[in-house]
Protein backbone atom coordinates (compact mmCIF):
# COMPACT_ATOMS: atom_id res chain seq x y z
CA UNK A 1 0.00 0.00 0.00
CA UNK A 2 1.26 3.45 -0.74
CA UNK A 3 0.87 6.53 0.81
CA UNK A 4 -0.98 9.18 -0.66
CA UNK A 5 -0.14 12.86 0.25
CA UNK A 6 -2.38 15.32 1.50
CA UNK A 7 -2.06 17.48 -1.61
CA UNK A 8 -1.95 14.90 -4.20
CA UNK A 9 -5.48 14.12 -5.64
CA UNK A 10 -7.43 10.96 -5.86
CA UNK A 11 -6.35 8.85 -8.57
CA UNK A 12 -9.98 8.22 -10.20
CA UNK A 13 -11.45 10.55 -8.13
CA UNK A 14 -14.41 12.12 -10.39
CA UNK A 15 -14.88 15.80 -10.51
CA UNK A 16 -17.40 18.13 -9.40
CA UNK A 17 -18.31 19.23 -12.44
CA UNK A 18 -18.72 15.14 -13.66
CA UNK A 19 -21.18 14.76 -10.28
CA UNK A 20 -23.33 17.77 -9.99
CA UNK A 21 -23.37 18.72 -13.76
CA UNK A 22 -25.42 21.80 -13.13
CA UNK A 23 -23.75 25.11 -12.03
CA UNK A 24 -23.87 28.52 -11.95
CA UNK A 25 -21.77 32.13 -11.39
CA UNK A 26 -21.34 33.65 -8.43
CA UNK A 27 -23.44 36.60 -7.79
CA UNK A 28 -21.83 39.86 -8.72
CA UNK A 29 -23.09 42.58 -6.58
CA UNK A 30 -21.38 45.69 -8.51
CA UNK A 31 -21.37 47.56 -5.06
CA UNK A 32 -20.29 46.82 -1.09
CA UNK A 33 -23.65 48.47 0.11
CA UNK A 34 -26.21 46.27 -0.14
CA UNK A 35 -24.77 43.93 1.86
CA UNK A 36 -23.32 43.79 5.29
CA UNK A 37 -22.72 42.34 9.04
CA UNK A 38 -26.25 43.08 9.92
CA UNK A 39 -29.96 43.66 8.96
CA UNK A 40 -29.42 47.02 10.94
CA UNK A 41 -27.01 48.52 8.94
CA UNK A 42 -28.66 47.65 5.77
CA UNK A 43 -31.89 49.45 6.90
CA UNK A 44 -30.07 52.75 7.78
CA UNK A 45 -28.29 52.71 4.45
CA UNK A 46 -31.02 52.08 2.78
CA UNK A 47 -33.15 54.93 4.60
CA UNK A 48 -30.47 57.56 3.51
CA UNK A 49 -30.67 56.12 -0.05
CA UNK A 50 -34.31 57.06 -0.41
CA UNK A 51 -34.06 60.30 1.52
CA UNK A 52 -31.33 61.75 -1.01
CA UNK A 53 -32.20 65.26 -2.60
CA UNK A 54 -32.21 64.19 -6.33
CA UNK A 55 -30.79 62.20 -8.47
CA UNK A 56 -27.28 63.69 -8.38
CA UNK A 57 -27.00 62.55 -4.63
CA UNK A 58 -28.80 58.87 -5.31
CA UNK A 59 -26.40 58.49 -8.05
CA UNK A 60 -22.81 59.18 -5.74
CA UNK A 61 -24.74 57.11 -3.31
CA UNK A 62 -25.50 54.23 -5.32
CA UNK A 63 -22.39 53.71 -7.76
CA UNK A 64 -23.90 53.16 -10.65
CA UNK A 65 -22.74 50.53 -13.10
CA UNK A 66 -23.10 49.73 -16.74
CA UNK A 67 -25.14 46.95 -15.31
CA UNK A 68 -27.29 49.06 -12.91
CA UNK A 69 -28.06 52.71 -12.38
CA UNK A 70 -30.91 54.77 -11.38
CA UNK A 71 -33.13 53.96 -13.88
CA UNK A 72 -32.78 50.04 -14.58
CA UNK A 73 -36.19 48.15 -14.81
CA UNK A 74 -35.49 44.63 -13.58
CA UNK A 75 -37.82 42.12 -12.47
CA UNK A 76 -38.32 40.52 -9.13
CA UNK A 77 -35.88 38.21 -7.40
CA UNK A 78 -37.86 35.11 -6.68
CA UNK A 79 -39.16 34.71 -3.60
CA UNK A 80 -38.53 38.15 -3.07
CA UNK A 81 -41.23 41.02 -3.26
CA UNK A 82 -39.77 44.60 -3.90
CA UNK A 83 -40.82 47.70 -5.94
CA UNK A 84 -39.35 47.38 -9.16
CA UNK A 85 -39.85 50.74 -9.83
CA UNK A 86 -36.82 52.85 -11.06
CA UNK A 87 -34.37 53.24 -8.15
CA UNK A 88 -35.02 57.48 -8.66
CA UNK A 89 -38.24 57.35 -7.51
CA UNK A 90 -37.60 54.61 -4.65
CA UNK A 91 -39.45 56.13 -1.31
CA UNK A 92 -40.81 52.56 0.35
CA UNK A 93 -39.22 50.72 3.14
CA UNK A 94 -35.76 48.82 2.83
CA UNK A 95 -36.35 45.12 1.26
CA UNK A 96 -36.26 42.42 3.92
CA UNK A 97 -32.78 41.48 4.12
CA UNK A 98 -31.72 37.97 4.12
CA UNK A 99 -28.64 35.81 5.16
CA UNK A 100 -26.13 34.91 2.73
CA UNK A 101 -22.81 33.04 2.42
CA UNK A 102 -20.15 35.48 1.91
CA UNK A 103 -16.99 33.07 1.20
CA UNK A 104 -16.68 29.59 2.85
CA UNK A 105 -16.99 30.92 6.75
CA UNK A 106 -18.71 34.18 6.88
CA UNK A 107 -22.41 34.80 7.34
CA UNK A 108 -23.36 38.67 5.59
CA UNK A 109 -27.16 40.19 5.38
CA UNK A 110 -28.22 41.61 1.66
CA UNK A 111 -30.92 43.62 0.61
CA UNK A 112 -33.13 40.94 -1.97
CA UNK A 113 -33.41 43.90 -4.98
CA UNK A 114 -32.53 43.00 -8.29
CA UNK A 115 -32.13 46.77 -8.44
CA UNK A 116 -29.13 46.92 -6.84
CA UNK A 117 -27.24 43.44 -7.94
CA UNK A 118 -25.55 43.91 -11.06
CA UNK A 119 -25.53 39.92 -11.54
CA UNK A 120 -28.30 38.33 -9.32
CA UNK A 121 -28.68 35.05 -10.33
CA UNK A 122 -32.29 34.59 -10.26
CA UNK A 123 -31.97 30.79 -11.04
CA UNK A 124 -30.07 30.73 -7.75
CA UNK A 125 -32.60 32.37 -5.85
CA UNK A 126 -35.42 29.93 -7.47
CA UNK A 127 -34.04 27.03 -6.22
CA UNK A 128 -33.22 28.81 -2.34
CA UNK A 129 -35.44 26.69 0.13
CA UNK A 130 -35.38 25.24 3.59
CA UNK A 131 -34.00 21.81 1.36
CA UNK A 132 -31.18 23.16 -0.40
CA UNK A 133 -27.84 22.94 -0.35
CA UNK A 134 -25.40 24.71 -2.05
CA UNK A 135 -21.59 23.72 -3.35
CA UNK A 136 -19.07 26.19 -3.88
CA UNK A 137 -15.83 25.47 -5.50
CA UNK A 138 -13.27 27.19 -4.27
CA UNK A 139 -11.01 28.62 -6.22
CA UNK A 140 -6.79 27.20 -5.99
CA UNK A 141 -4.94 28.56 -3.12
CA UNK A 142 -1.55 26.93 -2.78
CA UNK A 143 0.00 26.18 1.06
CA UNK A 144 -3.25 26.54 2.83
CA UNK A 145 -5.89 24.18 4.67
CA UNK A 146 -9.26 25.46 2.57
CA UNK A 147 -11.25 22.70 1.08
CA UNK A 148 -11.91 23.18 -2.30
CA UNK A 149 -15.31 22.82 -1.91
CA UNK A 150 -17.57 24.56 0.81
CA UNK A 151 -20.87 23.36 1.51
CA UNK A 152 -24.07 25.23 2.96
CA UNK A 153 -27.87 26.22 3.36
CA UNK A 154 -27.45 30.25 3.05
CA UNK A 155 -27.22 31.33 -0.79
CA UNK A 156 -23.44 31.72 -1.48
CA UNK A 157 -21.94 35.09 -2.89
CA UNK A 158 -19.66 32.84 -4.65
CA UNK A 159 -16.64 34.66 -2.56
CA UNK A 160 -13.22 32.85 -2.30
CA UNK A 161 -9.93 32.91 -0.45
CA UNK A 162 -8.23 33.03 -3.57
CA UNK A 163 -9.78 36.13 -4.45
CA UNK A 164 -11.50 34.83 -7.46
CA UNK A 165 -15.18 33.51 -7.33
CA UNK A 166 -16.45 30.21 -7.74
CA UNK A 167 -18.75 28.35 -9.34
CA UNK A 168 -22.12 27.53 -7.69
CA UNK A 169 -23.45 23.88 -7.54
CA UNK A 170 -26.90 23.75 -6.19
CA UNK A 171 -28.20 20.15 -4.89
CA UNK A 172 -31.30 20.61 -6.23
CA UNK A 173 -32.62 21.75 -9.74
CA UNK A 174 -36.29 22.94 -8.06
CA UNK A 175 -37.47 24.11 -5.03
CA UNK A 176 -38.64 21.64 -2.81
CA UNK A 177 -35.89 18.85 -2.56
CA UNK A 178 -37.04 17.45 -5.96
CA UNK A 179 -34.47 16.77 -9.45
CA UNK A 180 -31.51 16.34 -7.73
CA UNK A 181 -28.52 18.10 -9.80
CA UNK A 182 -26.53 14.63 -9.68
CA UNK A 183 -25.19 12.99 -12.74
CA UNK A 184 -27.37 10.38 -13.91
CA UNK A 185 -27.62 6.94 -12.65
CA UNK A 186 -25.48 8.26 -9.41
CA UNK A 187 -29.26 7.52 -7.32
Amino acid sequence: MHAVSDNAPLPNAPLLHDVMPWSVRPLRLGRGWPMAPDAATLRERWALFTAADGEEERAALLHPTRARGLHSRVAQLPGHRTATTALARESGPCPEPVPIAHGAHDRQWLIPDHRLIDAARPELWRVLDGRQVFAVEQAYLPDTDESPVAFGALLPDGRSPAGRPGWIRPLFRQPGGSDPNLAPGLL
